[in-house]
C-alpha cells in the first residue's frame, strides 16, 4: 500500500465519523505512519491540516442541514461534535463568512467535498491489471518540484546525503515554516555493478518557489515531472529496504509488459516517507518508476546518410559532463550570433552513455558552422563530423531516455540492421541558447546492412 492509500484509508475513517468525537490518534493509525510524519504527507497531498479538513467537512454537512433540513442550529452543533453553539457559529462563520443563522435565511450553497486521493491523484487503470498487480498505481502527471537538494558521491551515499540534509533541515528549522514538504532521493550515479561500493545519491526536499536557499552545501533546482507508476515499500523483518527495492523493480519489469506503458526514461525518484523528531528515516519508502504511454512516442523510423559536416565542438568529461558541456557551449554559441544569423545551424551531441556517471563519462556537443568561421575561444574544437548511414526517429526532450530505449529494442530485433561503427547522435532543435522540456529532437542510430 503506497502512502496516498494510507492517507485515504484515514479519511475514509474520518468520513465515517463527522458525527462522531474523531480521536486523532486513530486517525493516524489508519495511515500506518506516526503522528508527525502523518500531518506532513496529509497537509502535502490535501492542502489542509487534518483538524481543518474535518472542520471544513462539518460545516459543508452542517450548511446543508442548515439550508435543507430546517434543523436547530444547537442540534446541528452537537450532530457533528461541536463543543457548543458558540463554537460552531465560530467555526462555521470562519469558513463561510456568515453566522449560521445568516446562513439559513440566504440559503446559499457551500461546499466542500469530500477528497478522494484515488480519484484526484491516480489514472483509471485496466481493470485485469490492477487485479494482478495490485500494489503498483499510475500517478497522473506530477507537477515539476522545487527542491532543496545535496548529492555525495562515494561510500554509503544514502547515508552521508541524510547526514548533510538533516543538519540543513535543523539548523535552518525548516519545519517549522513549511508544514508540507516532502523528501524523495535517487541514485546519481547509480551503480554500475552491484558490487560496486563508490556510487553518489541524491537527497531532495520540496520547497516553495520564493524559498532561498542560504547554505554552501545545499543547492536549489526543479525537479521535471512526469508520469508515474507508484509501489510502496515497507522495510524487511530485518528493517532492510535493498531487497524490497530489488523486488519492487522487478515487478515494475513485469507490469510494464502487461501494460500499456513503456519506461518513460527520465528521472526516478524514492519518496522517504517515515522519519522521526531529528529526521532520521525510519519509514517505508514509495518508488516511483517514470513511464508514459505506448503511443506516446511517434516511433516512425526513416533512413538517411548524412554528410560530412564542419562543425565546433566542445567536449567534456567527468560525471557533470552533460550539464558543463551545454552550460559552456550555448553560452558560447550566443556570443557568436549562431542563434540569429541566416546559416540553418545544427546543434548535436553525443557521449558514451554507459559510463554515464562515471569519472570517464564524456558529452561532446557540435554545431555545423561555414567552413570559413573563426572563433577566438581555446576551447572550442574546428573539425569534420564524418556522417554515415543512419536511422532517424523523431522525438521531444522529456521522452529522450525512453526513445533510445526504443531505437536501441527496435536494432536489437532487427532482422535487416544491426549498429553501425560509429557515434549515434542528438540533434537538438533549438533557437535559443537552453534545452527546454518540450525541445524538439531528432535521433540518429548508426546502422549498416546484417
Amino acid at each position: 500500500m503506497n502512502y496516498y492509500e494510507r492517507i485515504q484509508k484515514s479519511i475514509d475513517y474520518i468520513e465515517d465519523n463527522l458525527e462522531n468525537k474523531i480521536n486523532l490518534d486513530l486517525v493516524v493509525n489508519q495511515a500506518y505512519m506516526s503522528k508527525s510524519n502523518y500531518y506532513r504527507m496529509f497537509f502535502a497531498l490535501i492542502g489542509y491540516s487534518v483538524k481543518a479538513y474535518i472542520r471544513q467537512r462539518r460545516v459543508s454537512l452542517a450548511s446543508i442541514e442548515l439550508v435543507h433540513n430546517n434543523m436547530n442550529i444547537i442540534d446541528i452543533a452537537i450532530k457533528y461534535d461541536f463543543s457548543s453553539g458558540d463554537a460552531f457559529s465560530r467555526a462555521f462563520k470562519k469558513i463561510t463568512g456568515f453566522l449560521p443563522s445568516e446562513f439559513k435565511k440566504t440559503k446559499k450553497n457551500y461546499s466542500f467535498e469530500r477528497v478522494n486521493i484515488m480519484d484526484k491523484y491516480f489514472e483509471v487503470q485496466d481493470k485485469a491489471l490492477l487485479e494482478k498487480y495490485p500494489d503498483i498505481k499510475v500517478l497522473k502527471e506530477i507537477k515539476p518540484m522545487k527542491v532543496a537538494y545535496y548529492c555525495y558521491y562515494g561510500k554509503n551515499p544514502e547515508e552521508n546525503a541524510f547526514l548533510v540534509i538533516k543538519e540543513w533541515l535543523k539548523k535552518s528549522d525548516f519545519n517549522n515554516t513549511k508544514q508540507d514538504f516532502r523528501i524523495f532521493g535517487f541514485n546519481n550515479p547509480s551503480p554500475s555493478n552491484p558490487q560496486q561500493e563508490e556510487y553518489g545519491y541524491e537527497v531532495c526536499v520540496t520547497i516553495d518557489e520564493e524559498f532561498i536557499v542560504k547554505d554552501e552545501n545545499i543547492k536549489s533546482k526543479v525537479l521535471d515531472g512526469g508520469l508515474y507508476a507508484v509501489i510502496g515499500i515497507r522495510p524487511d523483518k530485518n528493517g532492510e529496504l535493498g531487497n524490497e527495492i530489488m523486488r519492487a523493480w522487478k515487478r515494475f519489469g513485469e507490469w510494464l509488459k502487461d501494460s500499456k506503458y513503456r519506461y518513460g526514461g527520465y528521472q526516478w525518484l524514492e519518496e522517504h516517507l517515515g522519519f522521526d523528531k531529528n529526521y532520521n528515516h525510519i519509514g517505508g519508502i514509495d518508488l516511483y518508476m517514470p513511464i508514459i504511454k505506448k503511443d506516446t512516442i511517434d516511433i516512425t523510423k526513416t533512413y538517411e546518410h548524412i554528410q560530412p559536416m564542419w562543425t565546433a565542438s566542445y567536449k567534456v568529461e567527468g560525471r557533470d559532463a552533460t550539464e558543463k558541456a551545454r552550460k559552456y557551449f550555448l553560452k558560447w554559441a550566443d556570443a557568436e550570433g549562431l542563434f540569429n544569423n541566416s546559416y540553418k545551424h545544427k546543434f548535436f551531441a553525443y557521449y558514451n552513455h554507459e559510463r554515464m556517471g562515471e569519472k570517464d563519462f564524456f558529452y561532446k556537443i557540435h554545431v555545423s558552422i561555414p567552413r570559413e568561421f573563426k572563433t577566438d575561444d581555446p576551447n572550442i574544437k574546428l573539425e569534420e563530423f564524418k556522417g554515415g548511414y543512419y536511422a532517424v526517429m523523431k522525438s521531444k526532450f522529456k521522452y529522450n531516455g525512453a526513445s533510445w530505449g526504443e531505437f536501441i529494442d527496435w536494432v536489437s530485433k532487427s532482422k535487416e540492421f544491426c549498429f553501425g561503427d560509429y557515434w549515434f547522435f542528438e540533434e537538438y532543435k533549438i533557437n535559443e541558447p537552453r534545452i527546454r522540456m518540450e525541445t524538439d529532437m531528432i535521433l540518429y542510430m548508426p546502422i549498416k546492412p546484417k
